[in-house]
């Protein structure tokens, strides 16, 4: 080979080792040039980046075309886990009693702002009459009826009437509070709740629903769709609403609403705030299995609102299976009717002394009451501590003895109440009072019934008394109250009663 041919395959030799130099050298090359280098380095080496891991997942079930590219079930475990957690921590209920007193001591912003939303649309109704012209803000039902639905137990109405505008305004807009507090926590809301609606509202009839309805719809413009379901509707034309429109509250008569379900047209399994308004109506109408069908449906714990519009005796067995064993009452009124509502009262006349205390025994065997307090004279005591020890009963005297040292005792309780020293403002937890020797005013009488079970619907007010008792008491104010409250009167004062007013 020449000289000069030699020189020239030196140089070629030279600019290919630079040539392959420069494909080994990453930073020689573009960024996307050099992350493809990368990428393949690291496959040879078995080792990978987590955005690579898709090429290599397998499709599942949830996921058979591997569109989720393995990043969704991380990130599902992680929501699973933090699911349970929050769980775990949200154990005690922040709209407790403490909670009312401590940090809630007023309506919450949210809650006024719905309040104020709705008095809105009543001012631009055209249809806007001078009983709504009272401001929602100023309304004391209102209020207390906000403390006790913090609460969390159930509440009764007890004014004997059917809800008015101003209370739905109130409920609606508690839920809706309730409702945004709760989405704070999208997970738990997507979990626990479910598609069931949170709210949902039996009423009797389709005016009725039309009623509450024209209130919620002012809510429409925060998110909150309400949905109303009653005859004058076809079936096809609401359930296909349901379907399109998931809605937090239902408006719905009992008979529609149970065809519905039976259809799966809607899911009230997980109903948080269940409202039965006009409870005498719908008793009256024969619906109430149909009601204690619906309850018995939601299967979440859940909070029930009565609004019992008749002060009748035959009412009160209903009330008491649609409600828990403590409840709040609230009420319009502070008449002894609306008081002592869900009491139950009986007169019992009797022939002699001998009969009274065999009727009054009669009364101590049938009662369920753990605690019964006898309101009576000290000088009784004796001969009533008698009796109570032969029907086997423990018997307590001590007037400041606490309430919740009584209730230690695993035997029935009688807890003997000096009448001349009876403070009524302690009796609020009373539900089982007997007066066997019934000989006070008719003041003595209403402040009794007035003050007893306030946070139960299983009160009883037993009295007992003579017939020669009976012929010098003015049996007139008795019979009124009783009537009012819609009790059996006795037909011997009846007749008393009568004969005086002739």
């Amino acid at each position: 080979m020449a000289k000069g041919d030699d020189n020239v395959q030196r140089k070629k030799n030279k600019l290919t080792r630079k040539k392959m130099s420069r494909k080994n050298d990453t930073a020689t090359v573009s960024a996307r040039i050099s992350a493809i280098i990368a990428a393949k380095k690291r496959r040879k080496s078995g080792k990978r980046s987590m955005c690579q891991g898709m090429c290599f997942t397998l499709p599942t079930l949830e996921d058979p075309f591997n569109e989720r590219q393995g990043k969704a079930d991380i990130t599902k475990k992680k929501k699973k886990m933090k699911k349970v957690k929050s769980r775990e921590e949200k154990k005690p209920s922040t709209m407790s009693i403490d909670g009312v007193e401590k940090k809630m001591d007023r309506p919450p912003k949210f809650l006024m702002l719905n309040l104020n939303e709705i008095e809105s649309s009543f001012r631009k109704d055209s249809t806007y009459s001078e009983q709504h012209d009272k401001s929602l803000f100023t309304s004391t039902w209102g209020i207390e009826f906000w403390k006790c639905f913090s609460s969390g137990k159930d509440i009764l109405e007890t004014s004997g009437m059917s809800s008015t505008v101003e209370q739905i305004a109130w409920i609606v807009s508690s839920a809706a509070d309730a409702i945004a507090r709760r989405e704070k926590d999208e997970e738990e809301e997507e979990e626990l709740f479910g598609n069931s609606p949170f709210l949902l509202y039996l009423v009797p009839s389709q005016s009725k629903a039309s009623q509450v309805r024209s209130v919620c719809k002012a809510l429409k413009g925060i998110g909150i769709h309400t949905v109303s379901l009653h005859q004058g509707a076809s079936l096809d034309h609401q359930i296909s609403g349901l379907k399109s429109v998931e809605p937090e509250f239902i408006v719905a008569t009992p008979e529609r609403l149970l065809e519905i379900v039976n259809l799966k047209g809607v899911d009230i399994s997980s109903v948080s705030l269940l409202v039965i308004d006009e409870l005498g109506s719908l008793c009256a109408g024969g619906y109430l299995d149909a009601v204690k069908s619906i309850k018995q449906a939601i299967s979440n714990k859940h909070q029930t609102i009565v609004f019992n519009d008749s002060f009748s005796a035959s009412t009160i067995p209903a009330v008491q299976s649609l409600l828990g064993r403590s409840i709040n009452r609230v009420t319009v009124n502070d008449s002894v009717a609306s008081q002592g509502s869900c009491i139950i009262q009986t007169v019992n006349v009797c022939a002699s002394e001998e009969k009274k205390l065999q009727k009054f025994a009669e009364h101590l065997d049938s009662s369920s009451s753990k605690i019964i307090y006898i309101v009576t004279k000290e000088e009784s005591f004796k001969k009533i501590k008698a009796l109570l020890k032969l029907k086997g009963l423990s018997v307590s005297t001590d007037s400041d003895s606490k309430l919740s040292e009584v209730k230690k005792s695993r035997k029935p309780v009688a807890h003997l109440v000096d009448i001349e020293q009876l403070d009524t403002t302690v009796m609020r937890d009373f539900e089982t009072v007997l007066l066997p020797d019934f000989y006070p005013s008719i003041e003595i009488y209403t402040q009794i019934l007035t003050s007893m079970a306030r946070e139960s619907v299983h009160g009883v007010l037993h009295s007992f008394i003579t017939e020669k008792e009976a012929a010098s008491y003015r049996a007139g104010p008795l019979v009124n109250v009783l009537e009012n409250c819609g009790q059996n009167v006795p037909d011997p004062w009846r007749h008393m009663c009568v004969a005086m007013s002739d």
